[in-house]
Order: C-alpha cells, then sequence, then structure tokens
C-alpha cells in the first residue's frame, strides 16, 4: 500500500521541526481561548480570534518576563515575519513593517507566523523560521502566563493533558 502524500509531509515536520507542529497546536488553543474570553463583535456571524483584544490587554508583556520571552519579543519585533503577497499571479514574500503600539506589533508578527506556517510559508529546514516559531512558541506562553482568562478557557478546552500524562 503506498503511503499517503499528507503522512509523508506529517513525517518529515515531524522529524525536522517538531516545534512547528507544536506552534499550530499552541495557535489553536490560543485562539479557541480568544474566541472563549473576547466578545464576538463579527457583522458576518462567524466566530473568529479577535487578536487586536489580545494585543490591548497586556500593560506590558516584557514587565517581570524571562530573558527568553524578552529576547523572543525582540526578534519578532526587529526582524519581523514577512507577508505573503500576489505578484503576477504568484505568492511571494515580501517585507513589511509591523504598526502600531508594542502589542500591537507582537499580535500582528505571532498572527503572521501562524498565517505564514499555515498556508504554506514555513519550511522546515530555514534556521529562521524555525526561530521565528521558537520565538512565537514562548510569546504564546507568556499571554498564557499574563491572562487568567486565555489560561482557563485553554484548560477547559479539552486540548491540554491531564497533569498526570504532561
Amino acid at each position: 500500500m503506498t503511503e499517503r502524500l499528507i503522512d509523508r509531509a506529517f513525517k518529515g515536520i515531524e522529524e525536522r521541526s517538531p516545534e512547528q507542529l507544536t506552534f499550530c497546536v499552541a495557535c489553536a488553543l490560543l485562539e479557541y481561548a480568544i474566541k472563549e474570553c473576547v466578545d464576538q463583535q463579527n457583522p458576518s456571524g462567524r466566530a473568529k480570534p479577535n487578536w487586536g483584544s489580545v494585543a490591548h490587554q497586556p500593560p506590558d508583556l516584557r514587565k517581570g518576563a524571562s530573558q527568553k520571552t524578552i529576547e523572543a519579543i525582540d526578534y519578532v519585533l526587529n526582524d519581523p515575519p514577512q507577508v505573503q503577497i500576489v505578484v503576477k499571479r504568484r505568492a511571494q514574500f515580501r517585507e513589511r513593517s509591523l504598526e502600531g503600539t508594542e502589542n500591537e506589533r507582537i499580535a500582528e508578527a505571532l498572527k503572521r507566523i501562524r498565517n505564514n506556517l499555515f498556508h504554506g510559508g514555513k519550511r522546515p529546514y530555514d534556521d529562521r523560521d524555525e526561530k521565528l516559531v521558537q520565538a512565537g512558541l514562548e510569546i504564546i506562553e507568556r499571554y498564557f502566563q499574563l491572562h487568567a482568562d486565555l489560561r482557563r478557557a485553554a484548560l477547559a478546552s479539552g486540548m491540554i493533558a491531564p497533569e498526570s500524562l504532561a
């Protein structure tokens, strides 16, 4: 029996970049928690994570943060993820600055990492992509540390293994 293409792709990422898989789960968990905690104001009626609400909640992600978290924040702000644009009917990456307050820029950088990974723009052999994913994981963990509501929603999601299994 021939192995499915998707299984081969999963194995490739799992072997070369387990952080990318962890980041996918971390984003799913964060987005679930945001939807559970934030008033939904979407005219279409579809539930969507309001990343902007997270950007406005913490007064300072750096205050009391570990050196590793501060370095992660600095990394995504000083060398932000690129965005994909269409040029001559092909998707290409371009640099685009981050705008807004520091917290807004951090949230936007996380969204870009997520979008690039979810939509095929992260490569498991690329050192920069790996650094962005690792920085993103550190920042997502910081959101859960600072926001009790997000943490409670994540724990209630059914996605978290019991402590005895962790």
